[in-house]
């Protein structure tokens, strides 16, 4: 794989991966208790039908891979690198509470269909988040003769295209599939 892509990737897995961990670590230390809150109405309100529809799941998605690759580049990857650690402590919290309720097998099986494909997405557009501040830096520190090529923003649409159809394919799955195993555990 190009070294010029390949770190922005590896970066944006290991903030991602980081978040999850904080996220499993926070979780053992700030427990809620099932009996000092019932949030069921709250999801059940939150979570509708209509809020679970393809449209409403990909728009959501595809504004978070938007704000990961735009929003990183526009602030010298700072909007990659908390969106990708704080989707990745929501995850390692959502882990955890499954992990002590002993619901790992349903989070999993709710997660992982679309998950793969979803957090590979994220990951990916925060990459091209950091792809071109990561290009100015290699020029700032004299590492390369031209501050943004046309390879590099070629790599940069390449990263966001790769990332949106990842996000699709998620949408679809979580839409289709998930969804109804959801159902059917209930």
């Amino acid at each position: 794989m190009n070294d010029d892509i390949s770190r922005p990737i590896f970066i944006s897995f290991l903030l991602f991966f980081i978040g999850f961990l904080l996220g499993v670590s926070l979780s053992t230390h700030y427990k809620i208790h099932e009996n000092d809150i019932n949030i069921a109405p709250f999801l059940e309100k939150e979570f509708s039908e209509e809020k679970l529809s393809f449209s409403y799941i990909f728009t959501n998605n595809f504004k978070a891979a938007l704000i990961l690759s735009f929003g990183g580049t526009l602030t010298f990857g700072g909007l990659a690198f908390l969106n990708l650690v704080l989707n990745g402590m929501n995850l390692g919290a959502l882990f955890y509470e499954a992990l002590s309720l002993n619901d790992l097998n349903v989070f999993l099986l709710l997660t992982i269909p679309h998950g793969i494909f979803e957090f590979v997405g994220l990951i990916i557009a925060g990459s091209a988040g950091f792809k071109i501040p990561y290009e100015l830096l290699r020029f700032a520190l004299g590492k390369k003769k031209e501050m943004i090529t046309e390879e590099d923003t070629k790599e940069f649409f390449k990263l966001v295209g790769v990332s949106i159809a990842l996000i699709l394919i998620a949408a679809i799955i979580e839409s289709k599939i998930t969804l109804k195993l959801a159902a059917c555990i209930r």
